[in-house]
């Protein structure tokens, strides 16, 4: 196995494998790092089994995908919202506040989303992720992921409160 083709995988992957597991979770750091760290040793032993076909980062995402799968049914737990906290450095107590709020909101409205909802808006708006990677990752269409994603940001705009309350 190649350590320096490795290394550079990982540098490419960690900090977008980090946030999908740390928003999929309920932004629990602690558990987000121990489950990095085991999905990047699953990576780690099966490296020699990539297909260099598909790209790095849908691999690396499939295997993050299937292990929280994992870790949801083993759980089997909802994440509270309630109890994430969330600061902002450098902001005064009512920019605070409101971005708590706003943030509490929109959070509230993602739990209301299907499982699959909330993973396309999270993957492609919160992510980044292209549709291609997205359907190289789902073993879906791009197109039918484009429709599926649209859809779900319209439920999502449904359940998202209005900020003139």
């Amino acid at each position: 196995m190649d350590k320096h083709a490795f290394e550079q995988f990982y540098k490419t992957n960690i900090d977008r494998i980090y946030r999908y597991v740390f928003f999929r979770i309920g932004r629990n750091a602690a558990v987000a790092e121990d489950l990095v760290s085991e999905i990047f040793m699953k990576a780690l032993k099966n490296f020699h089994k990539f297909d260099p076909s598909i790209s790095q980062s849908a691999w690396i995402y499939r295997i993050a995908h299937n292990h929280l799968a994992n870790y949801f049914r083993d759980k089997k737990k909802d994440v509270d919202l309630e109890e994430v906290k969330f600061t902002l450095p450098g902001e005064d107590g009512r920019k605070v506040f409101e971005a708590k709020e706003i943030e509490t909101k929109l959070y509230t409205a993602l739990d209301e989303l299907s499982t699959e909802d909330r993973q396309l808006v999270t993957m492609k708006y919160l992510e980044g992720y292209s549709y291609k990677e997205m359907a190289n990752i789902f073993n879906k269409k791009t197109d039918a992921l484009k429709v599926a994603t649209h859809r779900a940001m319209k439920k999502l705009k449904v359940c998202f409160p209005s900020n003139d309350n």
